[in-house]
């Protein structure tokens, strides 16, 4: 009998305790931006750019018949607060500051049920070069940098651009220039080399991308090209 009467009050004890657990809010989020395909991970927030962030509940019934409170930096965004209102999106100023994004789910009398935060950092935007490969394709499983032996009489890069505002690569937004020790510059994003006749030696070659109508969303990169027998 006493063993029971220990579990007894042991119940009592917990389930107040698992039930405040089960009533949580979670923030997801995730940036308005580019990423190649095969990419592992959630598209970052760059300078700039637009990011969208969610908030999940748990144990508290349905989401969209929830209210929700939204603060960002101390600041109650109340134009976009209320029931169903699990999500909010924004665009990163020229300034590109750490945002603090706080959502408390309230009860009826506005009592808080659950609130969470988070800090979010606008990043840089990047650039990846890859090998076009005219049987396999775009060699993603190797990003060209450092130095890279030319195989071949001739090879074509492209270049992607990582986090820019675009769902495109290929956006007249998006502007490229690639450059070599010699000759002319080139302003698509794929380039074809050809190594010269009877010449052992390497080109440096540098490549750039920016948005156009964003100005802090540019990138750059520089590898060497080997050619001949090495």
């Amino acid at each position: 009998m006493k063993k029971f009467y220990v579990i007894f009050i042991l119940l009592l004890l917990i389930l107040p305790i698992l039930h405040l657990r089960a009533q949580v809010v979670d923030i997801l989020w995730q940036g308005e931006t580019y990423t190649p395909p095969f990419y592992e991970g959630r598209s970052l927030w760059s300078k700039q750019s637009r990011i969208t962030l969610v908030a999940i509940p748990q144990g508290l019934g349905s989401a969209a018949n929830l209210n929700y409170k939204w603060t960002r930096n101390g600041t109650v965004l109340g134009n976009i607060n209320g029931i169903g209102r699990n999500y909010i999106s924004f665009l990163d100023s020229i300034l590109s500051r750490p945002q603090i994004i706080k959502v408390e789910i309230l009860s009826g009398q506005n009592v808080v049920l659950a609130s969470t935060f988070v800090t979010v950092t606008p990043t840089a935007s990047a650039l990846a070069v890859y090998e076009n490969n005219p049987l396999y394709g775009f060699m993603f499983h190797r990003e060209t940098s450092g130095t890279h032996p030319l195989k071949e009489k001739e090879i074509t890069f492209t270049a992607f651009p990582f986090f820019f505002s675009t769902s495109n690569r290929m956006d007249d937004i998006i502007s490229y220039e690639w450059r070599t020790n010699v000759g002319e510059a080139e302003t698509k994003n794929s380039v074809t080399y050809r190594s010269p006749d009877n010449t052992v030696g390497s080109s440096q070659v540098s490549v750039s991308a920016s948005n156009k109508n964003q100005i802090t969303q540019d990138a750059s990169k520089n590898f060497l090209i080997e050619f001949g027998n090495q």
